[in-house]
């Protein structure tokens, strides 16, 4: 179906936003709204906002006389007293813990040294001691650097999520280029222990490639199929020899290695010196002729008896005790969650482990935890299912075998890796949803792809923004974005071929049409999406085939419940109770208990108390009191629930909608649909509420419903047993069905809008904006770049006092960037000032550069590969003027100084 026509709305006449404030408004005090979350007084909760929908409507249920024409809209986390992310907000965490950790052998990343980047890099350790370490690339089957005195370092930005992994010790050789040979393919690499062994092809040739250390030399074993004639490039800037060939002629001309006439059995042992060994260097390397058996790396087991949550209540938050402190001293931030058959979980770390947690039962006393598998570049996806255990992580899907059967993979095999390779931050793949068709569904920035059972991914369709979550059924998939530029909330939505979903990126320009979400979920029930999962255990309650979503920023869980009624899908969420120690990522139901499991991690804007959790959330046979279905129509809202229920009363019921705006700007207000220059929310008129299907059921009548991008129904019932509860419902009823016809309810009304005309404003077209201020004769040239890792790469300039400057600014990253320079001392008010443009509908406009004295010179956003030139005069006073990037989530991250002496 073709939407309507989007407006534009390019102007907003409105001198103070219309936000709610706890000084006259209860309903968004932040002390209140807390009874029920156990976690509430961690310090990270000190000044959030709880419940806000819900108090509000409360509010004007017990005050009908305060009710205004506008309500005020959501004041933002912490009562919007912080900045847009909060108190406690993320931006320019540093922990460098990541270089702590024992990975082992094999770390595969983003690899950079100098003058190099390996996309989908694997460095591996070589030699008893350690002696060198090989970054082998995968992509061109040809090793890009060797080196020694060190492995890898991550900056602590982000815990080193975002800046990728540095060689760590000096150079022998890099290779700054290279390509896949004609006939190339990656096929994977076994860990044999703490050996490493590569397996490739090139044409019909089958090859393993063994790196290896001794005494300072470097070693390759190589064993190749049957061929008649392989050339395989050595590593420049060595010297390298033949020490053995058994079942094949080899030799080396000019760095190429020449294999002829391989048999059966045939393998070539080459070394390499970095030097001119002396004269009599002995060659004794039994090691690589030795037989290469699996055998176990990581030995330890670790129990961690867990905690059982409060039976008192339908669904009970039980705790597994994460091994925080263990012996690899892993950041156990847990990013993937799936079962084995048997019930064992596997869960994988951001930092690119798997551990398999046994014992799995009803008291969790005996859970034990050990390591699986390692090596992975921040993995966030695992799927399990007859075909194997898949593993995603931001540049491949692996298949993972455990050929001698002793509870570790041996074997990484290469199940896909034609997607991906970003040396940005920001970047992360998020996934592994499986449909019926046998294909695997993801994201990877802007894209949404699919790796068929051909192995081969496609693009299936462009414009989210950070879809950290996934989910969906055996017949469709779901992705989850996150607010932010051109995506005005966090919503659901489901994804069909070729749809365009709002960021412009190169498969979908700005100006493209813009297709709908499944729905919103508004920043109070959810600032960053989770994961989701469909309800498929009996075991669970009355609330299978529902699904669950799961909310990263908030710690929190929700229903999703879908309407496939009307022309298009469309959905709704229902909060529930339970609160996780960090930000909730990815969930399974148990194999045998049939209850949910979860886990979770802190890693960026997030209320996480730990680096990580795992939870399971056990239903305990009370009744539930909680919608488990809905249906939208032209005049209202049929609920379904899990109780039965005695005839309700509209005058208990309160009803408010609201639209987003699709914007350049980072997210969106909370907008009036009835007065569209104006933030806030519409109250919506009840006309009555009817009980239906024997008392399983209610319509709630709402004759002026329209469509509209957000409403909120907010219930006082009574059950059938006598219970009285509370109750939301968070649809996004963008295509009103037909008309519910029952006894009693209003006449149809004519002229409504039935289906829904996103808010959009588009920026006017202009003339490339690359210059500002006036150039002036004599100026000196400065340059600033924007890089990946929010990062400014000049940090320091130099001026003298009144000099004339000017300063070019280029955006070498993935996302906007602007340049404020500041008065000494004016960083922080400046940066904060920034964090709170993003409630003004102007925010964009302005470039968020807040109106103070302080500022004295900005370079505005400008988008990825876009340069600026700013003209202008240094100050006549000495010192250190901060400079910083103002773009939301920015500036305490990216800074650096004009020293004026």
């Amino acid at each position: 179906m073709k939407l309507l026509v989007p407006f534009l709305l390019l102007s907003l006449v409105e001198a103070k936003p219309n936000l709610a404030n706890a000084k006259d408004h209860p309903y968004a005090d932040t002390s209140g709204g807390r009874e029920g979350y156990t976690l509430a007084d961690e310090t990270v909760n000190e000044a959030r906002l709880y419940e806000f929908y819900q108090r509000q409507a409360d509010y004007y249920l017990a005050h009908p006389d305060k009710l205004p024409d506008v309500l005020p809209s959501y004041p933002g986390l912490d009562g919007g007293k912080h900045g847009h992310w909060g108190k406690h907000n993320q931006n320019n965490h540093s922990d460098s813990r990541w270089n702590d950790a024992e990975m082992g052998e094999v770390i595969t990343q983003v690899f950079r040294g100098k003058d190099l980047v390996v996309l989908k890099g694997i460095a591996v350790r070589l030699g008893e001691n350690r002696e060198l370490s090989v970054c082998f690339d995968p992509m061109s089957l040809r090793y890009r650097a060797i080196w020694e005195g060190g492995f890898v370092k991550f900056q602590g930005f982000r815990w080193g999520t975002s800046r990728n992994a540095h060689l760590d010790g000096s150079p022998w050789m890099t290779l700054k280029k290279a390509t896949m040979p004609e006939g190339g393919k990656y096929l994977g690499y076994y860990r044999y222990g703490k050996r490493t062994v590569f397996r490739y092809q090139i044409g019909s040739t089958r090859i393993l490639d063994e790196p290896y250390a001794l005494h300072g030399t470097f070693f390759r074993r190589i064993d190749v199929s049957p061929t008649g004639h392989l050339d395989l490039p050595l590593e420049k800037g060595l010297l390298p020899d033949i020490v053995s060939a058994i079942n094949v002629e080899a030799a080396i001309t000019n760095n190429i290695l020449s294999l002829k006439n391989a048999r059966k059995g045939a393998s070539v042992i080459i070394r390499q010196f970095h030097q001119a060994p002396k004269s009599g260097t002995a060659v004794t390397i039994p090691y690589l002729n030795t037989e290469r058996k699996a055998t176990r790396r990581w030995t330890e087991k670790i129990t961690m008896p867990g905690t059982l949550g409060d039976d008192s209540k339908p669904y009970a938050v039980d705790t597994l005790t994460v091994p925080y402190d263990n012996p690899y001293r892993v950041v156990m931030q847990l990013s993937g969650l799936a079962f084995l058959p048997n019930g064992d979980a596997l869960a994988c770390t951001l930092q690119g482990d798997v551990w398999r947690i046994s014992n799995i039962n009803g008291d969790l006393k005996n859970v034990t935890w050990q390591r699986y598998a390692t090596g992975f570049n921040q993995p966030i996806g695992i799927h399990v299912d007859q075909f194997g255990v898949f593993i995603l992580d931001r540049g491949q899907i692996y298949r993972l075998h455990d050929l001698n059967k002793d509870g570790e993979i041996d074997y990484y095999e290469n199940y896909a890796n034609d997607f991906g390779g970003y040396d940005r931050s920001h970047t992360h793949t998020f996934g592994l949803h499986r449909t019926a068709d046998g294909a695997f569904h993801f994201i990877q920035r802007e894209s949404i792809l699919r790796t068929g059972p051909d192995q081969k991914t496609s693009l299936q369709g462009s414009g989210v923004r950070n879809c950290m979550g996934i989910g969906g059924t055996k017949d469709y998939f779901w992705v989850a974005p996150q607010e932010g530029t051109w995506t005005p909330a966090s919503a659901i939505i489901e994804v069909n071929k070729g749809e365009f979903y709002g960021l412009p990126n190169k498969a979908g320009k700005a100006g493209s049409t813009i297709a709908p979400p499944l729905c919103f979920i508004p920043r109070g029930v959810d600032n960053s999406t989770g994961g989701m999962v469909e309800i498929t255990s009996d075991k669970w309650g009355p609330i299978k085939g529902a699904h669950l979503g799961l909310s990263y920023g908030s710690g929190l869980h929700y229903l999703i419940l879908r309407d496939d009624s009307s022309s298009r899908p469309q959905g709704a969420v229902v909060p529930l109770e339970g609160e996780f120690i960090s930000g909730s990522m990815r969930a399974a139901f148990h194999p045998t208990d049939g209850q949910l499991y979860l886990v979770g991690l802190d890693g960026w804007g997030d209320y996480s108390i730990r680096d990580g959790c795992f939870h399971r959330v056990r239903y305990t046979g009370k009744n539930v009191y909680k919608p488990n279905g809905f249906q939208v129509f032209e005049n209202g809202i049929k609920i379904d629930f899990t109780d039965k229920l005695n005839a309700p009363e509209a005058k208990k019921f309160f009803a408010q909608q609201w639209n987003y705006e699709y914007a350049k700007r980072y997210g969106s207000p909370e907008f009036s649909k009835d007065k569209p220059d104006s933030l806030g929310h519409d109250h919506l008129k009840i006309r009555s509420v009817k009980l239906l299907d024997g008392g399983s059921s209610i319509f709630v009548e709402l004759p002026d419903l329209e469509a509209v991008m957000q409403l909120h129904i907010r219930m006082h019932l009574t059950a059938a047993n006598g219970h009285e509860f509370k109750t939301d419902l968070f649809p996004s009823p963008m295509f009103p069905g037909q008309f519910f016809e029952h006894e009693g309810l209003a006449p149809r009304q004519s002229g409504k809008l039935k289906s829904v005309a996103l808010r959009i404003t588009r920026p006017k077209a202009k003339k490339a904006n690359t210059e500002s201020g006036q150039a002036i004769e004599g100026e000196k040239p400065l340059t600033v770049d924007a890089i990946g890792g929010l990062q400014y790469q000049q940090k320091l300039l130099t001026a003298e006092p009144g000099q004339a400057l000017a300063l070019k600014f280029s955006n070498k990253d993935v996302m906007p960037h602007n340049l404020v320079i500041v008065k000494p001392g004016a960083k922080q008010k400046i940066g904060e000032a920034a964090f709170k443009m993003i409630s003004d509908p102007k925010a964009g406009e302005k470039h968020y550069v807040p109106d103070f004295s302080e500022v004295l010179h900005f370079v505005p956003v400008i988008n990825a590969e876009e340069s600026h030139t700013l003209h202008f005069r240094a100050p006549n006073e000495p010192g250190d003027y901060p400079y910083i990037c103002t773009y939301p989530g920015h500036w305490q991250a990216m800074q650096g100084i004009l020293r004026v002496r």
